[in-house]
């Protein structure tokens, strides 16, 4: 590795742990009431995974990142990202890997987060490809996340972002809904199905229909027992 990613490395741990983590945390819980239900179904995977999630705000990027505290998250976007501000700034902090526009460099990305899984990381995709703030209708999704999965035989690990009315203390400050994140239980591929393609597809429709029955199901946020806050 060269010096100059060792500092960055180096650097970009330092500023996420001491400072990026507990503001985040602030900011999350305070002005947009987010919690989590479910973190327990991480730690039911050792080794790598790759989480996946709806994209409805403009900041759900550091809601997955905290998900995974203290545990990195690997975060794959666009390369266009990196240029809008503050949240460029956020994606970098994050460690993101760009998506590259070139095609001749497709194959060292491919290469590259396949290795990231195979090392025991997280990586996470949102497998709609965009944003669309406080959607909850699911979009269709891409296969991306899946072929990652199968290709290096790792779970997806499905987290769904469900907004609900504010409620106690947020009804006297906030006027728009607050986020609960849901992390599901872990999809592994199925491998009594020979054919490779079979299997991506098979996997991304278990974590498609998982995740919409939540979405359409909004008041499990309230009737959920077992809930960590962030």
């Amino acid at each position: 590795m060269k010096l100059k990613n060792i500092v960055f490395n180096f650097i970009s741990n330092t500023v996420y742990y001491l400072i990026g983590w507990p503001i985040l945390t602030v900011i999350n819980k305070i002005f947009l009431g987010y919690k989590i239900i479910g973190k327990e179904n991480l730690k039911k995977v050792q080794g790598g995974k790759v989480t996946i999630s709806n994209h409805m705000h403009y900041l759900d990027c550091t809601m997955n990142g905290l998900m995974n505290f203290p545990d990195f998250v690997r975060f794959v976007t666009l390369e266009s990202n990196f240029k809008i501000p503050v949240a460029g700034f956020l994606i970098k902090l994050l460690k993101a890997i760009p998506i590259p526009t070139d095609k001749s460099k497709k194959k060292y990305f491919y290469e590259y987060v396949s290795r990231l899984l195979q090392e025991g990381e997280t990586v996470h995709i949102y497998p709609e490809g965009e944003l669309k703030v406080y959607n909850q209708n699911l979009m269709d999704f891409k296969k991306g996340a899946f072929v990652f999965a199968v290709e290096n035989n790792v779970p997806v690990v499905p987290t769904v972002f469900v907004i609900t009315k504010p409620e106690g203390i947020y009804k006297y400050y906030k006027k728009k809904p607050v986020i609960t994140q849901f992390v599901l239980e872990p999809i592994y591929p199925d491998l009594s199905i020979p054919n490779k393609l079979d299997r991506i597809e098979n996997m991304k429709k278990k974590s498609y229909i998982r995740m919409k029955y939540y979405l359409e199901n909004p008041n499990m946020v309230e009737e959920e027992e077992k809930a960590e806050v962030i």
